[in-house]
């Protein structure tokens, strides 16, 4: 589980922000937390309010290229890092980039720094913690004129020496120590389990639209115990929706592709190669049985549903792997195509049937705001950009109580604006 995330000089962010998940003092325990084996609580959820272009996004970008870095490395010496640094400056590339993150895996607890720029992953630290005592797992340099890694590794590191010397000879300039792993056929066990972390728990962006709704299609037709979960989801949602047909798609795919000879792990990975096929997606059956309150079934295509009903078809198998699998996951804007209730009733799931996974949402939809039985005050983020360009994060539980009293409501303080992270809006007419 992610602790915390502090971010220096990536995209609006020019000074350091943090995103922590721990529970701030004082608020009673709910289906919102989970503690850690060290005693320290953690939230499974939170979210990121604030006006358009106010950074949000950039937050959630920030852990999306940390995945990327450490699972997905840079193949050839020439090839930049995928990113910007704060650009509101007279000279925007003399300054480097920075990292931590903080996060927990099978029990134990890792802080992970980085530091780079465009072209150099500069230093790499990654410490861990059994006792109240951090102990080193690795640290790397990287000479900058040489272009050369130098990796010192801790003495839990028990791999011989030419393994060692391996990854670091494999670990270019632009590469993470994990993601040369990645690459690297070595031994090292400590290293092996962080990896099934960074490529599997430390999950990604929760995704719909074509590739999401393949997917689910997918593993219906494999699963009996996901087509189960799926029919039941879809139900919770629109109670007419009696379940889900997923008609031959091993067949499906073979016309649509012209081909006879795809293995089954083929037609399991094909959708990822869905788009470059003429957008033929779209051609994939996929059907809801409806049932009237007189009893009568009727067949819809997925096509004809709603965007929404769509949308939350899509969401269905992410929800699956949260509730199932430890993972941490963020999406940008969960209400879009929702109604409030169902996005409401989406997290709710998450909350009540999660044990070990987080959530980490943008959104818009205030009326979560309101609802004080539901929203956490230290769940809460604000995203806010300055006059300078700049970024500012901070919690509702940040405030003090001559600006925010605890009985006071979230949506009221907002709509006044004593919270921030509002458009700054002049007239609606125009001058000309």
């Amino acid at each position: 589980m992610i602790h915390y995330l502090k971010i220096m000089n990536f995209g609006p962010i020019k000074d350091e922000i943090e995103i922590n998940f721990e529970v701030a003092d004082g608020i009673e325990k709910d289906a919102y937390e989970i503690e850690m084996p060290d005693g320290r609580r953690l939230l499974k959820l939170a979210y990121i309010y604030g006006a358009n272009a106010s950074g949000k996004t950039t937050i959630l970008n920030a852990f999306a290229f940390i995945k990327k870095l450490l699972s997905e490395p840079l193949t050839t010496k020439s090839e930049e890092l995928d990113f910007d640094p704060f650009l509101f400056c007279k000279d925007p590339l003399i300054n480097n980039s920075f990292f931590e993150l903080s996060f927990y895996f099978n029990g134990i607890r890792y802080v992970y720094d980085l530091t780079f720029n465009k072209q150099v992953i500069l230093q790499e630290k990654l410490n861990f913690y059994k006792t109240a005592k951090p102990a080193l797992l690795f640290s790397r340099d990287t000479d900058t004129e040489k272009l050369l890694t130098k990796i010192q590794f801790g003495s839990t590191i028990k791999a011989p020496v030419r393994e060692k010397d391996l990854l670091e000879s494999n670990t270019l300039h632009n590469n993470t120590v994990l993601g040369a792993f990645t690459k690297t056929n070595v031994d090292i066990p400590e290293l092996s389990k962080l990896r099934v972390w960074a490529t599997d728990t430390f999950a990604e962006d929760l995704k719909f639209g074509t590739d999401a709704i393949i997917s689910n299609a997918f593993r219906i037709e494999s699963s009996k115990k996901f087509k189960a979960w799926m029919n039941e989801f879809m139900n919770r949602a629109d109670n007419q929706i009696l379940s889900i047909n997923v008609p031959s798609l091993q067949n499906q795919v073979k016309n649509l592709l012209n081909s006879n000879i795809l293995s089954e792990k083929d037609l399991m990975n094909v959708y990822g190669n869905f788009n470059n096929r003429n957008s033929k997606t779209s051609e994939i059956e996929i059907d809801f049985i409806h049932q009237t309150s007189q009893g009568e079934q009727y067949l819809l295509p997925l096509q004809k549903e709603s965007n929404g009903t769509q949308k939350y078809f899509s969401l269905g198998g992410q929800l699956y792997d949260l509730i199932y699998r430890n993972q941490f996951k963020w999406i940008d804007e969960l209400e879009g195509s929702l109604h409030p209730d169902l996005m409401k009733y989406f997290l709710q799931m998450f909350l009540m049937n999660s044990n070990g996974s987080q959530l980490l949402i943008t959104t818009h939809n205030f009326s979560l705001m309101a609802d004080t039985d539901f929203i956490r005050w230290d769940a809460l983020w604000f995203s806010e950009k300055n006059e300078d360009g700049t970024i500012n994060l901070y919690s509702a539980a940040d405030f003090d109580t001559a600006t925010l009293r605890k009985d006071a409501s979230l949506i009221n303080a907002y709509k006044a604006g004593r919270l921030g992270a509002k458009p700054n809006l002049g007239s609606p007419y125009l001058s000309n």
